[in-house]
């Protein structure tokens, strides 16, 4: 049987281990191991935790109290272990549920100590989650037991098998035959080095016939998974356990659990071609129809048709599948955030534009998408889909038929309007994207040593766009790429001109964005391709990546920094100081200058930015680094930057930023000149 498939059931099974303290006054105090056990009480991340004077967690479901306070009071009497059930709300809201047992031991000084763990019986308890959708629809049976082999739960498949009537309260090994209870007793001896054991046995059943099992036996914690497989036919129990897994069983959609069998094989697949996944949130913009329905099988069909609508419009390897009452979930995959991810999108928008026609009731609908970016947005399944929920919503805020994408900071307005996507589409298509040059000046001497190529666009009409306003819709919109591209392409081809004209001999600086920086082999491929079209040679090119989007992934920064300066292309850090950069990975980037942000330089007279614009210097220049000041419009400011020592300068003071033709006269009266 496939590894997977054992993996989404015991997965539903955590154990948290937990110290209780009474005090000599009677006082309780707990302490956990890790933080991913306090938050899956409900417990704050940090500091000590408190419990009430009869030994009870804050989250402890009130109607579960005086069973837990009463075990903790015979525990303290008797000297004997507790067994505890308890439901508690964690920091998502959830109630779970908790069963555990725990060895109590009195110390000299009158406190008294329990050391134990609970296992989460959320999926146990909750019958119409687990016991009826997935326990009771499963060919295998399963069984859980505690170290003393004492039955916790069993599926109605285990006493089909074993046939019996009991299994929960009794023993595993006196309800197995003794073959199987032997070998299983063998490989509970290796649970201590081994995550999973499995082995294969002969069943004899009363009516005669012998079957084939094979048993996986699963440790967690201080409890056991037991799952008996009946191989005697594998490929159709095999066929039949995947598709109740993967699909709704009244539609024959594919399912949440289908997400997460597939999610980490499309994450593989990515990781290997250097592409991104797109994960999308959709959902009907008006559920008032869908209210009035109350006919079961109409509901399921109108289900169907909208997936089969969202299918037509996706590609093989994609997947869509049904995680919520009207909302579908999909996974694009092989995506290099070019136009196609925009364009896959509205093509879904599209297809729900179409009347859906259920017996003698025409539905129509509309629908708006949200959408974030494995690994941008998140790195686990749930946390994209919880963001791209978020976008969802965003756009539900928005009239119909939206479309946002996920951003970590939803106060600035984002979203995707058709008729601005459209406009700067166009605007692409018709060369109405242009480069202004702003130059970058030694501060001792005066020449300049580089200049930045910046995003212009003038509108068919003559109406200028400013950079604020485009380039972030740009990065939603998909259209980045393409943006970058015309920029890089327009920068080396004036430079090379103005280097073959013997005007200068500094490099440009280009800026990337982050999705550019996550598949450096694209990125190379484009920069090198602009280089053999324009002519122009490596070194005059420097390309700058802003310090957040290097932090998002250091390490994936560091190796396309470090492939870029081996092909003799110049990296810059920018905007220094908006982000969180530590020294220990400042250090690691093969970088050759760092440039920073202008919102200290505008505050040099404020004495705190003014000693952390000379700290700045200092490390950069202890990491070999030239340090370039932006937004530099004082002379006053370029005092002060002279004496902290910085390296390069550039804005206001010196130039605004110039359109080529301006550049090049610049060039040609100033020739590397002093400033006046």
């Amino acid at each position: 049987m496939p590894e997977k498939k054992n993996k989404s059931i015991t997965d539903l099974f955590d154990t948290i281990s937990f110290t209780r303290i009474m005090s000599k006054k009677g006082d309780f105090t707990y302490e956990f191991e890790n933080i991913d056990d306090r938050e899956m009480l409900g417990l704050p991340s940090v500091g000590e935790i408190e419990a009430s004077r009869d030994g009870c967690l804050s989250t402890v479901g009130l109607e579960d109290r005086d069973a837990l306070s009463n075990e903790i009071k015979s525990s303290l009497k008797t000297g004997l272990p507790t067994k505890e059930m308890f439901r508690a709300i964690n920091s998502m809201g959830e109630n779970k549920w908790f069963y555990g047992k725990a060895d109590v031991k009195k110390k000299k000084n009158g406190s008294v100590i329990w050391t134990g763990s609970w296992l989460d019986i959320t999926a146990i308890k909750n019958q119409e989650f687990f016991k009826n959708q997935i326990i009771q629809s499963l060919p295998e049976a399963l069984v859980v037991f505690d170290k003393s082999g004492l039955i916790l739960t069993a599926s109605n498949k285990a006493m089909d098998l074993l046939e019996t009537d009991e299994l929960v309260g009794c023993s595993i090994f006196s309800k197995l035959p003794d073959n199987i209870s032997e070998n299983l007793q063998q490989h509970l001896l290796l649970s201590a080095i081994k995550d999973k054991s499995s082995f294969t046995e002969w069943l004899k059943r009363s009516d005669g016939r012998e079957l084939s099992l094979k048993i996986d036996l699963i440790p967690k914690g201080r409890y056991f998974i037991c799952i008996i497989h009946d191989i005697s036919d594998e490929d159709e129990k095999e066929n039949s356990l995947k598709y109740i897994a993967f699909h709704d069983n009244d539609t024959g959609i594919e399912n949440y659990a289908y997400l997460q069998d597939v999610f980490p094989k499309l994450v593989d697949t990515a990781k290997v071609n250097q592409t991104q996944i797109a994960i999308l949130s959709i959902a009907p913009d008006s559920l008032g129809q869908i209210g009035t329905i109350t006919d079961k099988k109409k509901l399921d069909a109108l289900k169907i048709a909208m997936a089969d609508r969202i299918k037509s419009s996706l590609k093989q390897n994609d997947v869509v599948a049904w995680t919520g009452y009207f909302h579908f979930t999909v996974l694009l995959s092989d995506i290099e955030f070019s136009i196609e991810i925009e364009q896959r999108i509205e093509k879904i928008i599209e297809s729900f534009k179409q009347t859906i026609v259920i017996d003698d009731a025409n539905f129509d609908f509309t629908a708006s998408v949200g959408v974030c970016f494995y690994p941008q947005n998140g790195k686990n399944l749930n946390d994209l889909i919880k963001n791209s929920d978020i976008a969802l919503q965003k756009a539900f805020e928005d009239k119909n038929n939206s479309m946002r994408l996920y951003s970590s900071d939803f106060s600035i307005s984002q979203t995707i309007n058709l008729g601005v996507r459209k406009r700067l589409k166009e605007a692409l298509a018709n060369d109405e994207i242009f480069c202004h040059f702003q130059p970058q000046v030694d501060i001792t001497t005066g020449k300049i040593v580089g200049f930045e190529a910046l995003a212009r666009w003038k509108t068919a009409d003559g109406n200028f766009i400013p950079p604020c306003d485009f380039i972030p819709e740009a990065e939603e919109f998909g259209l980045i790429d393409s943006l970058t591209k015309i920029v890089l392409n327009k920068a080396c081809e004036y430079n090379q001109k103005w280097y073959s004209m013997g005007l200068c001999r500094v490099p440009v600086a280009v800026n990337m964005s982050a999705r550019q920086f996550h598949n450096g082999t694209q990125l190379l491929k484009m920069v090198n391709n602009v280089l053999n079209e324009t002519g122009l040679p490596p070194y005059l090119l420097e390309l700058e990546l802003t310090e957040s989007s290097a932090m998002c992934d250091p390490k994936n920064a560091i190796k396309i920094f470090q492939d870029l300066l081996d092909n003799n292309i110049r990296c810059a850090l920018d905007d220094f100081g908006t982000g969180f950069s530590s020294l220990s990975v400042l250090r690691s980037f093969p970088l050759k200058k760092l440039k920073i942000d202008r919102s200290f330089i505008l505050e040099l007279n404020d004495k705190k930015n003014m000693e952390i614009v000379r700290a700045t210097i200092a490390m950069a220049h202890a990491l070999d680094l030239v340090v370039l000041a932006e937004g530099v419009e004082t002379r006053k400011n370029y005092e002060i930057l002279k004496e902290l020592g910085c390296d390069v300068i550039q804005g206001y003071l010196f130039s605004q930023p110039l359109c080529a033709e301006e550049m090049e006269l610049l060039l040609m009266r100033w020739d590397a000149g002093q400033i006046s």
